[in-house]
């Protein structure tokens, strides 16, 4: 059902809180349990049910019996969530800017992948980068009134090379993390591609029910990771300061 590699689960399951994705993964079941008799067209059936209140129990368990050695994420696994963000929040910025100027042409919108949204891994948002960096600057003499000179230009550049670099030291992290914690962050990770799948099925199934639909969000799991990286943002502040 997944494309994913053990690898990826676990980068993914590092990228996200457990008591909060917890806590999003019961309530995206419960409202999938609601509306089974709908869903199950749509291949969400007892066992895919199943198997996520299974891993739901799991990342439960294994986070109280982690204890200290949850708490203490590597430093390269902060890095990289703060680079995310800022990769993230760049592609966002660079992607409004192309909408405003390419509204009305699907080619130039097509190469930039302004539909395209990558997910938490580090290599996916890296490609993504690459892509709407080239497009800026194929395009910066008709950006430039909105903002995209060769500052902005070079900006997105830079982030691809941290990101680059991020994913380097992320993978020697993951490596050398002990076999519980590599387990746990794989079943998170796991964990969290499973209700992503739930969500967007419920989703598409009521797509002409926008109340229906409603049910099936990332609101409660987005606006913990928001704290998270405005509490990083103050840390990274403090000790600038």
């Amino acid at each position: 059902m997944s494309q994913l590699s053990r690898e990826e689960f676990i980068e993914l399951g590092l990228s996200v809180p457990a008591v909060p994705l917890i806590v999003w993964a019961t309530e995206q079941l419960s409202a999938a349990r609601a509306r089974q008799r709908r869903l199950e067209g749509r291949g969400v059936t007892a066992p895919l049910v199943k198997q996520i209140k299974i891993l739901v129990g799991r990342v439960a368990e294994r986070e109280t019996t982690l204890g200290k050695e949850k708490a203490s994420p590597p430093s390269e696994v902060i890095q990289s969530q703060r680079i995310r963000e800022e990769a993230s929040a760049y592609c966002q910025e660079a992607k409004q800017i192309m909408k405003v100027e390419f509204g009305t042409c699907p080619g130039i919108q097509v190469k930039a992948r302004l539909g395209v949204r990558t997910g938490r891994l580090l290599a996916n948002l890296c490609r993504e980068m690459e892509c709407v960096v080239a497009v800026l600057r194929e395009h910066s003499p008709q950006l430039n009134w909105l903002g995209v000179d060769e500052d902005f230009i070079n900006a997105g550049q830079a982030l691809i090379g941290r990101l680059t670099e991020a994913q380097a030291k992320l993978d020697s992290a993951c490596r050398a993390m002990s076999p519980a914690l590599a387990e746990q962050s794989c079943e998170k990770g796991r964990l969290y591609d499973l209700t992503r799948k739930l969500v967007r099925i419920g989703q598409l199934e009521f797509l002409r029910e926008p109340e229906q639909a409603a049910a099936f969000n990332y609101t409660l799991l987005r606006k913990e990771l928001r704290a998270g990286s405005e509490v990083r943002a103050r840390t990274a502040k403090a000790v600038v300061h």
